[in-house]
C-alpha cells in the first residue's frame, strides 16, 4: 500500500467514527500524508497551519493512531507537522513508501475558521467582551483572532485574551464518580461565584483523568454566567515562552498588562513552571499571582502532582497554592468507567450489550484517555462489521490490550461476598449486618479487603455496598487485614489462596 492509499483508507475509517462536521472541516482536504517510517512505525501528517496542527494533535491523536494501526496492521505513532516548520529528524531516514508517492498540491490558504457573530447589545463602560470562538485559538499570530464586541477602548495589548477553551469540555459531558466528586463540586461552585471561596483552585492527578476537561468546563460556565469576563487559559509553557519573547522584544510591560488585567486565569500543567533555570519567568508568575489574588480574581491550576511534590517550585509560591483548595482526581473506578462508556455509546447512538461495555471497563483502567482509545477501536470494528457492539466483537477489538497483559476477569462485589459467605459458612445478612463477633468481623473485613484489591472500586463505593458503611470503616478493615497478613504467614497464604480461587471463578 502506498502512502496516499494508506491515507485514503484512514480517511474512510475516520469518516465512519467522527461527526460529519468535524471530519469535513478538520480532516478531509486539510491534512495530507507526509511520510511513513516502517522502521519507527511513525506516520507523519502535514497540516497547513500551527493552529490546525495543535488542535488536531491535542484532540484526535488517539483516534488517528487507532485508524492507522487498523490500516497498517500494527501499532503506529502519528505525528502532525506544519509545512512551514522544520521537519522532524525522522524524515531524513529512508522511508518505506515515500519514493513512490506524488503528493497532491497543497492548498494555498488555510482551512476557514468559523466566524464569530458580532452582538450589537451595549457593553458596560470600561469592559471588553469577547465572542468565544467555536474552537480553540492558538497563540500563533497567523491564526485568526476573536472578534471584539462593542467596547469603549481596545488596545493591541488587550486583544490576545483568547480563552482557548475546548468546546467539548463542559459539565454536561463530564461524568461524575467517586474519583472526582469533590473536584466537580468545587468546580461548579467556582463557576457560579468566582473568587468567593475557592481561590486558587489547584487540581492534580495522573494523565488522562479529566483535569483539563474540568478546568475548561468551569470556563464555559463562567462565560455563560458572566459574558463580559476576561478569561485567559494557557499552559505554564506558554506563559514562560511568551515572557521570554517579550523580554527579547523589550516589551514586558504589555505582557504584564495582558496577564494582570484578566478576571480569570487558567494555567494547565503548572508543574512545568518548576523546571529549568528560568528564574525570571518564575518571578514574573509570582508577582502575577499576587496581583490577581489581591484583586480577587479567580485562578485555576492543573498539575500531575500536588504542590509539595514540585521540587523546584519556590516555597513562597507553593504555600500560596496550598492556601487555596487543593483537590486530587483519582483514576475512575469500575462503575464510573462503565458510566463513561455508556454516555459515549449513547452519544454515538449505537446499540450495545452491557456485558460488552463491562468488559472494556474491566480491562482498561489506567485513565480515561486510554479508555476512549479502546472505545474508538470498538466503534471502528463494529462499523466495519456492520454489527452491534457485542462481547465477542469487543474481545476481538481490544485484544491488543488484553494480549499484552494477563487478561483480567471481571469480578463483582457480589461474587466476593457470596464466596466469603460460603467459605466461612455465614449468611449474607450477617455479613452485611452490624454484628461484631470475631466469627463475623474477620470475614467481613476480608471481604472488604478483597473488594478493594480485586474490583478496583473506591472505599466509598465499597462502604455503600456493605449496607451503607462509611469509607473510613472500609479503610480500617483493609489496614487490619494487611497487618494480619504481614504478621501471620499462614493467614497470608490462606488469603492469597482464597483470592486466587475468586479470580478463577467461571474460568
Amino acid at each position: 500500500m502506498d502512502l496516499l492509499s494508506l491515507w485514503e483508507k484512514m480517511l474512510a475509517n475516520l469518516k465512519q467514527v467522527l461527526p460529519k462536521e468535524i471530519f469535513t472541516n478538520w480532516f478531509e482536504g486539510n491534512i495530507i500524508p507526509y511520510s511513513y517510517s516502517e522502521e519507527e512505525n511513525l506516520l507523519i501528517l502535514d497540516t497547513m497551519t500551527n493552529f490546525l496542527r495543535d488542535y488536531v494533535s491535542k484532540k484526535y491523536t488517539d483516534i488517528l493512531e487507532t485508524v492507522a494501526q487498523d490500516a497498517i496492521g500494527r501499532p503506529t505513532r502519528v505525528q502532525l507537522i506544519t509545512s512551514q516548520e522544520k521537519k522532524p529528524a525522522a524524515e531524513s531516514q529512508p522511508e518505506a513508501v515515500a519514493e513512490t508517492i506524488t503528493l497532491p498540491p497543497k492548498p494555498s490558504t488555510p482551512p476557514p475558521a468559523s466566524a464569530p457573530v458580532r452582538d450589537t447589545h451595549s457593553v458596560p463602560s470600561g469592559q471588553t467582551e469577547w465572542v468565544q470562538p467555536e474552537l480553540p485559538i492558538s497563540e500563533d499570530t497567523s491564526s485568526p483572532m476573536p472578534v471584539v464586541k462593542e467596547a469603549v477602548s481596545v488596545t493591541p495589548e488587550e486583544i490576545p485574551y483568547n480563552n482557548n477553551l475546548n468546546k467539548d469540555y463542559t459539565f454536561d459531558n463530564f461524568i461524575v464518580g467517586n474519583s472526582n466528586r469533590v473536584a466537580t463540586a468545587v468546580a461548579k461552585s467556582i463557576a457560579a461565584a468566582p473568587a468567593q471561596k475557592w481561590n486558587p483552585f489547584y487540581i492534580y492527578g495522573g494523565s488522562g483523568l479529566g483535569k483539563t476537561h474540568l478546568m475548561h468546563a468551569i470556563g464555559h460556565e463562567l462565560l455563560k454566567n458572566f459574558p463580559n469576563m476576561r478569561l485567559l487559559c494557557i499552559t505554564s509553557e506558554d506563559f514562560v515562552n511568551e515572557f521570554i519573547q517579550c523580554i527579547q522584544d523589550k516589551n514586558t510591560e504589555s505582557f504584564r498588562r495582558r496577564y494582570r488585567n484578566v478576571d480569570v486565569l487558567f494555567v494547565d500543567d503548572i508543574q512545568f513552571l518548576g523546571r529549568g533555570d528560568k528564574e525570571s519567568s518564575k518571578e514574573e508568575f509570582f508577582h502575577t499571582f499576587n496581583k490577581l489574588y489581591q484583586d480577587k480574581k479567580q485562578m485555576v491550576f492543573t498539575s500531575d502532582r500536588p504542590p509539595r511534590d514540585i521540587k523546584k517550585l519556590e516555597e513562597r509560591l507553593r504555600s500560596r497554592f496550598e492556601n487555596g483548595m487543593v483537590t486530587q482526581i483519582e483514576p475512575p473506578d469500575l462503575e464510573t468507567r462503565t458510566a463513561i462508556l455508556r454516555a459515549w455509546a449513547e452519544k454515538e447512538n449505537i446499540t450495545y450489550d452491557l456485558d460488552a461495555l463491562n468488559y472494556i471497563a474491566a480491562n482498561v483502567s489506567e485513565n480515561i484517555r486510554k479508555l476512549h482509545g479502546a472505545f474508538i477501536r470498538v466503534l471502528l470494528e463494529a462499523s466495519q462489521a456492520k454489527s452491534n457492539v457485542t462481547l465477542p466483537l469487543v474481545k476481538h477489538a481490544i485484544s491488543y490490550i488484553t494480549d499484552a497483559q494477563d487478561e483480567k476477569k471481571y469480578i463483582t462485589i457480589d461474587e466476593i461476598t457470596t464466596y466469603i459467605c460460603q467459605h466461612y459458612n455465614i449468611n449474607y445478612k450477617e455479613l452485611m449486618g452490624k454484628k461484631k463477633t470475631k466469627d463475623i468481623t474477620l470475614p467481613r473485613q476480608i471481604a472488604m479487603y478483597m473488594c478493594r484489591e480485586l474490583t478496583g472500586n473506591t472505599y466509598p463505593h465499597i462502604g455503600t455496598a456493605f449496607n451503607g458503611r462509611d469509607h473510613t470503616t472500609v479503610m480500617h478493615a483493609c489496614t487490619k487485614i494487611m497487618q494480619k497478613a504481614e504478621e501471620d504467614r499462614h493467614f497470608k497464604e490462606h488469603l492469597e489462596k482464597m483470592m486466587n480461587e475468586i479470580r478463577g471463578v467461571d474460568n
